[in-house]
């Protein structure tokens, strides 16, 4: 046999060869290690949903549920011309505070949830509407735009208590499908879909001082026929018809608009009577033994009281008489139907001058000063349990 010396080049491809083989042994049983046997299940493998799951928690926004629901939107008119007429920075926060503290606040009487406020808008649900058969949700929903609509006096009357201009605003409401989601920096719920842009979109074709709402929430209000007795008196919807060359699906979108009724359940034309020597009192409160402690006390003293346990049948019975018929209402703030504060704004919108008077156990002072120019200190709220000399005494001081 003959034997053939290996050269220098081939020494080299040998011991590459061999470290080659050396490492790719290595690899393979690092590998085999790793697997599991026959009978065990590969746990250690990484999941692609794991790796989905884990993505989803570094991401700022997380989509949680869909659920049907009504949403709002509140949008002054014109703020940024009025608020560049302001100098004062201060005045323009009290500026916008006013306005937004006193729309969350309502909206927030009546069941909603703030989700955001964006500018000089406020938006906001309302969670229970997520059950479609739920009629008293919905019931809320209406009565709190009308609340809205009715506060607006009120809120330029506080507005003007800082010599700061007088404002407008517009509602949209509908009712459908939303995408809930949350953000890894806030546990605030947010809302996005079709639903969400059309009730931003038709906010627009509110009236200043007006509530448009979309075709899907107007369905609603008419299968539950959500508007009150009373109510009907006073409003009714109508559809708002576009000009015919307007395209596209939102002007196609059928939009409704609440309108006061030209005529009301008392005569608007009747001038205001002569101051009385004694003085008529709206009272309101739904415990009856409370109530006929005060109208005892009140009666004793000389007032003429007349006392209702169900604030709607008080509303409904101010509503029917002369503006000028009541000195003064004391309302309790915590009532179930109409609770005080929206009694508070009802009785407003049919008579700015009204005097009115809280009686409460809670301590709603800080909040009510905020947003209502009749309640300047904790003497505009009657702190529960009162005596009846002190009750009188909170009275006389409100009617002086």
């Amino acid at each position: 046999m003959n034997c053939v010396a290996a050269g220098p080049d081939q020494g080299r491809l040998f011991f590459i060869r061999w470290e080659f083989n050396r490492l790719n042994n290595t690899i393979s049983l690092l590998f085999l290690k790793d697997m599991p046997a026959a009978n065990e299940s590969p746990t250690n493998y990484p999941n692609p949903s794991d790796r989905n799951s884990q993505a989803a928690d570094t991401e700022e926004v997380s989509f949680i549920r869909s659920q049907d629901c009504c949403v709002c939107f509140v949008d002054i008119v014109d703020s940024t011309r009025i608020t560049s007429s302001i100098n004062n920075p201060e005045k323009v926060r009290k500026y916008y505070g006013i306005f937004l503290n006193t729309m969350a606040a309502i909206a927030r009487n009546f069941g909603a949830k703030i989700i955001k406020n964006v500018g000089d808008c406020l938006i906001f649900y309302y969670p229970k509407t997520s059950d479609s058969s739920n009629k008293s949700s919905f019931k809320d929903v209406i009565e709190g735009c009308i609340t809205m609509i009715e506060a607006r006096d009120t809120i330029n009357e506080k507005l003007h208590e800082d010599e700061l201009p007088s404002l407008s605003y517009r509602i949209s409401a509908d009712y459908g499908r939303v995408e809930v989601a949350r953000s890894t920096t806030s546990q605030v719920d947010d809302l996005f879909g079709p639903t969400m842009n059309m009730c931003a979109k038709i906010n627009s074709k509110a009236a200043p001082n007006g509530l448009a709402i979309g075709d899907r929430l107007h369905k609603v209000v008419q299968s539950f026929s959500l508007l009150s007795s009373l109510e009907e008196d006073y409003y009714h919807f109508e559809e708002i018809v576009g000009s015919e060359d307007q395209q596209g699906e939102f002007n196609k979108y059928p939009v409704f608009s609440l309108h006061r009724n030209d005529r009301s359940t008392f005569n608007q034309s009747e001038t205001e009577r002569d101051r009385k020597h004694t003085p008529t009192i709206l009272l309101v409160d739904d415990e009856e033994d409370i109530l006929y402690t005060f109208k005892t006390g009140l009666a004793s003293e000389g007032f003429n009281v007349e006392a209702f346990a169900n604030p709607m049948e008080a509303l409904t019975h101010f509503a029917m008489v002369n503006p000028s018929h009541y000195d003064l209402a004391i309302l309790d703030i915590r009532m179930p139907g109409l609770n005080g504060l929206q009694l508070y704004y009802r009785l407003k919108a049919i008579n700015r001058k009204i005097k009115i008077l809280f009686v409460s156990a809670l301590d709603a002072v800080p909040e009510l000063i905020s947003i209502l120019p009749d309640v300047k200190s904790t003497d505009d709220i009657i702190k529960k349990p009162v005596t009846i000399g002190n009750f009188v005494s909170a009275v006389n001081t409100a009617l002086a």
